[in-house]
């Protein structure tokens, strides 16, 4: 029971670790580093979990979901606070800003995602605030409607082709994912007979929501925060990327074709999956995406990944990450995928220097 309970709760523990820290200032302040750390080293020695973890009412699993919005709130406070008093150490600065962006990332990505997934008024508004404390209040756009479509095809912006490095991917990527969310909307809007700027629309929404915490965040860190602020998006954005990287990297489907278990990657390691809501649990997500993150089924027979944050590491090293990580696993992918795909698969090896 106890270990469910810190399962669920993992992500704001971070949070609110790495948000005290901050808050006591000095040596304090690498508490949030420590604890990632320490989720590194855990993940990585923790046993391959393919339980389906529904020990507590439903109603749990969802306040799990809106818990790390206002102690990421508080963590950003608190980054603001730190800010205008001008007394951190520049190490003690660059520890903090490379924290806030990674439990950032961690608190949010993993709870907007599952929410964007629900069908109802406040999860929706509540996925829009998480994402808009990433500077991607539009992302569920694509997400929903282009990724979940085109996985696994050269069309689909999320996912990395063979040879291609996680810093040539990450800022292109976003780049795509964004305007093609603004030409969906921008199509929506259109059909309902509203300009693209309408007030009930998402770009116009979008753009006050990322108005409103910026001004907040400036308005407690003085103007001092605008670099800070914008560099801690961009840490972010590159974290946010990263995960998605290696949850797709080198995978084929030819368009058209059904998603299968085998075009999404899994990390079914306890933390993994403990401490992202299961999206490391991707097969079974891309196959029901409107399944509620508790019950998704994991599949051990798709295609495996060791930890999810050591694949996060490892690919900032593209040598490591090629040679130790994705190159076998692939090459045991392509003995396994459809005729269609392995002819794919000669091509992209060919493109990417790896025969």
């Amino acid at each position: 029971m106890l270990i469910e309970w810190v399962r669920c709760l993992a992500p704001s523990f971070l949070v609110v670790l790495a948000a005290a820290g901050i808050a006591l200032g000095g040596i304090w302040v690498w508490a949030g580093f420590v604890g990632v750390l320490i989720l590194v080293l855990a993940d990585g020695f923790s046993q391959t979990d393919i339980v389906i973890h529904t020990r507590f009412p439903a109603w749990f699993y969802t306040a799990a979901l809106y818990l790390p919005l206002p102690v990421l709130c508080f963590l950003w406070f608190v980054f603001a606070q730190q800010i205008a008093a001008d007394v951190a150490t520049t190490s003690q600065r660059l520890v903090t800003l490379g924290s806030v962006a990674f439990l950032t990332t961690l608190g949010a990505l993993p709870a907007a995602h599952e929410l964007s997934h629900r069908k109802n008024r406040i999860a929706q508004l509540c996925a829009r605030i998480y994402s808009t404390i990433l500077g991607l209040p539009m992302y569920d756009i694509y997400h929903i409607h282009g990724h979940h479509i085109d996985v696994g095809t050269v069309q689909d912006h999320d996912t990395p082709r063979r040879g291609q490095t996680i810093y040539s991917f990450v800022y292109p990527s976003l780049y795509k994912s964004l305007r093609t969310a603004v030409g969906i909307e921008r199509a929506r809007l259109a059909k309902l007979g509203h300009r693209i700027f309408w007030w009930r629309g998402r770009i116009f929404e979008s753009f006050w929501m990322l108005t409103a915490w910026f001004s907040g965040f400036i308005y407690f860190a003085g103007l001092r925060g605008i670099p800070y602020f914008l560099m801690t998006w961009l840490l972010a954005w590159l974290i946010f990327g990263g995960f998605n990287y290696t949850q797709h990297y080198g995978l084929i489907r030819k368009p058209g074709t059904a998603i299968a278990p085998r075009h999404s990657w899994n990390h079914l390691k306890a933390f993994s999956r403990a401490i992202t809501f299961e999206i490391s649990n991707h097969s079974e997500h891309h196959l029901d995406p409107d399944k509620r993150y508790e019950y998704l089924r994991p599949v051990p027979n798709a295609p495996q990944m060791p930890s999810i944050v050591l694949c996060f590491a490892a690919s900032f090293v593209p040598f490591i990450w090629e040679n130790w990580i994705v190159k076998s696993r692939l090459k045991y992918w392509d003995l396994n995928a459809e005729p269609e795909e392995q002819v794919l698969a000669v091509v992209e090896n060919r493109r990417a220097g790896w025969q």
